[in-house]
């Protein structure tokens, strides 16, 4: 444990030396990154400044000179400024962009496209632009305006005034500056630096050598180990909380490993005591549900092993989608679980429909047909009612969707509300394939029984009545590499009558 505190200790310097390594690094690479960020930002706003205040109050003596033709006066004035060192290209323009005066003689009476001037001329601008550090291009306009308003550019605009700096004058400035910047930076930073990390080796090791071998006796189990020091030393304060601390840990070890012993053993009795409650529960609630769904099935002239058959269908179903991808995230296993145990509440409906209807023999009227699709109504009401007496939760949320849904279809031509493909809850989709196959293969008052193989097929093709276009796509291909399982289950549970 010493051995592994020495290389911590030693590490913690290796980091310290590095670290400052680092920061003396970053500080050479953020002085000069810095000082080239503010050295452009202070260049273009060095040029930016002066071709402004060359310009105040030139536009008004120029809009003079032009009112009065004064064209030689203009030309003095712009010679006179072209002798500024800052100025590169100074030129007056008219409004169809002919050069009228320039300190470039050769260039009056040209026609010089530029996109500034353009821009004061086209947009009526108080001035425009071209400001770009990197390519050293820096531009203005403004323009010059007379007594009255000219029809032809739509403002008052008589010419522009258009000046480009001259750089290489500032770039001298700038790198005078800089070269007295940076190494002045540079030293300073790595004066503060280095005298940062001798206080901290000379503050630091001590006081944390006493520490770790304080640590290292502690993590042996040795609670009674107190770290020597004296009020003089940094970090005394921390040394000595440190070692009230090892005290009160000694004392709250003790206390914790009895109050453990006595947690352990309660906690198995309420394991005891919860598991029992559980599945008392649990026995309680599936004596419920099958009471109830039996019921139904009963009113309806059925066996109780249809309960049974759909439930098992329905289990099937679950576990082999519940790796795909469109159903993962919601048949989990606790909510495949309450799926399971909610199926056989899919018809309690039934019990508030008339007898003269629920086992009349023959074939319903529209009116008897739409009076039993109320079934599914009824379902969702009375587990509802039951929700708001009992609380809602996860399995009656599950029972009253199952209830109200498995009859409604993939294409929307079900019942109650024709809902249409991902509108209909999961469980419902899982029930509506497992109750048609059930009800296929079982004989009923007004109807005999199709064999294993034919219900299959008009589940798969279709007979009219039954059309695969009725189930989940994914459901109805998952029916087709289970359907045995159905011929399995079906014969586990067969129909029991007198």
């Amino acid at each position: 444990m010493i051995k592994h505190l020495k290389r911590s200790f030693m590490s913690l310097y290796v980091r310290i030396a590095v670290g400052v390594f680092i920061a003396v690094s970053l500080n050479i690479f953020l002085t000069f990154k810095l000082a080239e960020k503010s050295f452009e930002f202070n260049f273009e706003e060095r040029i930016r400044e002066q071709l402004l205040s060359a310009t105040h109050g030139l536009d008004f003596a120029i809009s003079v000179f032009l009112d009065n033709g004064d064209l030689r006066s203009i030309q003095k004035t712009i010679e006179d400024m072209g002798a500024y060192s800052f100025i590169d290209t100074i030129r007056v323009y008219d409004f169809n962009e002919k050069v009228i005066s320039s300190n470039k003689r050769g260039e009056i009476e040209e026609y010089i496209s530029s996109e500034i001037v353009e821009e004061v001329i086209d947009d009526n601008k108080l001035m425009s632009v071209n400001s770009d550090s990197k390519d050293r291009n820096f531009e203005l306009a403004v323009p010059v305006r007379g007594k009255f308003y000219n029809k032809f550019t739509k403002s008052n605009i008589i010419g522009v005034i258009f000046l480009k700096a001259n750089t290489k004058y500032f770039e001298e400035i700038n790198l005078k500056s800089m070269h007295f910047f940076i190494p002045r930076y540079f030293v300073i930073g790595f004066f503060l630096l280095t005298g940062i990390f001798f206080i901290l080796v000379y503050k630091l090791y001590f006081p944390l050598k006493k520490v770790f071998l304080g640590v290292s006796e502690v993590s042996t189990g040795n609670y009674q180990h107190e770290i020597l020091h004296s009020n003089k030393d940094d970090f005394s304060f921390l040394i000595k909380k440190f070692n009230e601390m090892i005290k009160k840990i000694h004392t709250r070890d003790n206390e914790i490993k009895c109050a453990r012993k006595n947690l352990e053993n309660h906690n198995k009795i309420l394991e005891e005591r919860v598991e029992e409650r559980t599945n008392e529960l649990k026995k309680n609630q599936e004596i419920t549900i099958k009471s109830l769904a039996t019921l139904a099935e009963v009113r309806d002239n059925e066996t109780g092993m249809h309960i049974y058959r759909t439930k098992n269908y329905v289990k099937i179903l679950a576990e082999h989608l519940k790796k795909h991808p469109r159903f993962s995230e919601y048949l989990t296993e606790s909510n495949i679980e309450l799926i399971i145990n909610s199926a056989p509440l899919h018809d309690i409906g039934k019990i508030a429909i008339p007898d003269e209807i629920l086992r009349k023999p023959g074939k319903l009227t529209v009116e008897e047909f739409e009076e039993m699709k109320r079934h599914t109504v009824h379902g969702r009401d009375a587990i509802a009612k039951t929700e708001k007496i009992m609380g809602s939760n996860s399995f009656l949320s599950f029972a009253r969707k199952i209830a109200y849904s498995h009859h409604e279809k993939w294409d929307g031509s079900g019942y109650p509300q024709g809902l249409k493909e991902e509108e209909i809850p999961v469980s419902a989709r899982l029930m509506a394939i497992a109750d048609v196959y059930d009800a296929l293969i079982s004989k009923r008052h007004y109807k005999d029984s199709f064999t294993h193989e034919e219900a299959v097929k008009i589940i798969i093709e279709g007979d009219g009545r039954t059309m695969p276009e009725h189930f989940d796509p994914d459901v109805l291909e998952a029916f087709k590499q289970l359907h045995n399982e159905f011929r399995r289950i079906s014969l586990e549970f067969p129909e029991e009558r007198e």
